[in-house]
């Protein structure tokens, strides 16, 4: 199952950077471009570990978070965009 939100604010500007690992350390090259949209994708039940993912209106793909919940994972876009659950619109991708 996949919910799916459309992103009408962006709250935290400077979470999402594009980085890499040089001589055991994390180098920052740049922000990632800011989301249009957040899916939230369940493997399992809302009990279970999902992922967050963030895009562009063209699909561009703006980072990913794991989550232990998905209760945490609507905290998380409730934290970085201002979305609720019932901005959240269910999607089965199967």
């Amino acid at each position: 199952m996949k919910y799916i939100a459309k992103v009408r604010q962006v709250l935290r500007k400077d979470i999402h950077k594009l980085a890499t690992i040089e001589d055991g350390e994390v180098k920052v090259i740049g922000p990632l471009p800011l989301p249009d949209r957040v899916e939230i994708e369940l493997d399992g039940s809302e009990t279970e570990p999902c992922k967050m993912y963030r895009y562009t209106e063209d699909d561009e793909f703006c980072g990913d978070t794991w989550h232990e919940t998905f209760e945490y994972a609507l905290d998380q876009a409730a934290f970085e965009y201002g979305l609720k659950r019932e901005d959240f619109e269910p999607v089965n991708d199967a």
